[in-house]
């Protein structure tokens, strides 16, 4: 084992807050994702058709054909939330409403995205099967273009089947059973090529930002981004390299001048505005935002006990474990508030930083956290069953698609792959065991990890016992 790295002091506690919620006639309305932001959206939360499907007929009796669903269901509220409007009556729920297609955005590809729902979702338009995705934390998308005309109506049915398996990422969804949709739903306008990726990573010490970003398609044709700032730290137009035919990513560096340093006493955000063009058409056009800070490990001057450094700076840190969720909403919260509320509520009672506790966290909060300077653990969520190939399948997909989206918060300063080795056991009885090959696997799923991001620290396990196998942090548990 490599035993890096730390003094780390985590106040662990969990407090569930019941505040009376005003849910709006469409809930949560603001753009979900500020960090990954086009202009040309509609959110589509609110009243949806609903029917539960507890005899898992739905698909032999066509319901996607016509929808003749006999309740209402509020997204993005899981079903069985009070905020849902909806009892939790069976593992496999229909959704369905009309999709009203702006004439404006004729002759653009046309996608709804889906923020987050648990599990297995299958969607139809106009009774015309769209596509399957199989997930329950992070957002994912179909492509609409072929299925849907603008200035017309159609018909959206959406299948979810959120029956129990052993392999299933699952957290601590005892407090309440985050089924179906849980983040918001929209539809969203973009040109015949656009950009699926645009990640940030500061260098402080160098003063400036290194740029990734990754198209959904080889480019056909030689491409540009360009990227200003809306600020003025960085006066003009940044254009990136040229994108050569058939090329799909891009790496350059941004320099930046006397940079603002995020801290938590000055979360500085730098906004960004993003446009792929060719010189004569833009494709797409997006704003996102990023903090100048370094997160690293250093030893507490005049000792050799290693910190967790935030800008070249010892920090000790004073945290809570936070279980992110609402009484009312389960995995989701009831507005845009409530999160921006619990950032400051952290920072009142005088921490610096909360661990998301085995929950991929909804974005805005993860916003608020980056605008209002506090620091974030984040976990990915476990499966309960033992290690085997689908539930290793699940768990790597979540991560890989954790550390793609949120990237780009300053507020995350560690990704946590395991909790207390939940999951990692093989056997019962005196023959559980975690096994050599599990730790081999956790190994690898380290160095993944690190792979993809390099700017972070990295914890394997965060455990009861012994269990670290290499890891940035070592962190345990104590109950006491």
């Amino acid at each position: 084992m490599k035993n890096t790295m730390l003094f780390l002091a985590l106040f662990l506690g969990t407090a569930f807050i019941r505040l009376s919620a005003q849910v709006p006639e469409i809930p949560l309305p603001e753009h979900p994702r500020p960090d990954f932001e086009r202009a040309q959206w509609i959110n589509l939360n609110g009243t949806w058709n609903f029917n539960f499907d507890s005899l898992d007929m739905g698909v032999d009796q066509e319901w996607f054909e016509k929808p003749i669903f006999t309740e209402m269901i509020t997204v993005p509220f899981p079903w069985g939330s009070k905020l849902s409007g909806v009892q939790d009556m069976a593992d496999i729920g229909w959704y369905s409403r009309r999709l009203d297609i702006p004439d404006r955005w004729e002759g653009n590809r046309i996608f709804l995205v889906i923020g987050a729902c648990d599990w297995l979702s299958t969607l139809w338009i106009d009774g015309d099967y769209v596509g399957t995705h199989a997930g329950g934390y992070t957002p994912f998308e179909f492509d609409l273009t072929d299925h849907v005309s603008p200035g017309q109506s159609h018909q959206l049915v959406l299948r979810v089947d959120d029956s129990p398996h052993s392999f299933k990422l699952e957290g601590k969804q005892g407090y309440g059973e985050a089924k179906g949709i849980w983040q918001t739903v929209y539809l969203e306008s973009r040109g015949s090529i656009s950009l699926s990726q645009l990640h940030f990573t500061p260098d402080i010490d160098k003063g400036l930002v290194r740029v990734h970003a990754t198209l959904d398609q080889p480019a056909s044709d030689a491409l540009y981004i360009n990227l200003s700032f809306p600020n003025k730290e960085i006066q003009g137009m940044v254009t990136s390299p040229r994108i050569e035919k058939k090329q799909q990513e891009i790496e350059f560096e941004v320099q930046v001048p006397d940079p603002q340093l995020w801290d938590l006493e000055n979360p500085y955000l730098y906004q960004v505005k993003a446009a792929l063009h060719d010189n004569e058409s833009v494709f797409d056009e997006l704003s996102s935002y990023f903090g100048m800070r370094k997160i690293s490990i250093m030893d507490l001057p005049g000792s050799r006990i290693p910190y967790v450094a935030l800008n070249n700076k010892p920090i000790y840190l004073q945290m809570s474990l936070d279980q992110a969720y609402h009484p009312d909403g389960f995995y989701t919260y009831p507005s845009d508030a409530f999160m921006r509320d619990e950032i400051i509520r952290s920072k009142k009672i005088g921490l610096n930083g909360n661990r998301i506790h085995i929950k991929v966290e909804v974005p805005r909060k993860l916003y608020w956290a980056d605008k209002l300077g506090l620091l974030i653990m984040a976990d990915v969520p476990n499966f309960w069953g033992e290690p085997g190939d689908t539930a290793r399948s699940e768990w790597e997909y979540a991560m890989r698609e954790m550390i793609q989206r949120d990237y780009n918060h300053p507020s995350i300063f560690s990704w946590v792959l395991f909790n207390e080795t939940w999951g990692l056991f093989t056997g019962t009885g005196k023959d559980r065991a975690y096994l050599p090959e599990t730790q081999d696997w956790v190994r690898d799923m380290y160095h993944e990890a690190k792979d993809l991001d390099p700017s972070r620290l990295i914890e394997d396990n965060s455990p009861c016992n012994y269990d670290h196998v290499v890891t940035d942090l070592n962190t345990w548990h104590a109950y006491l």
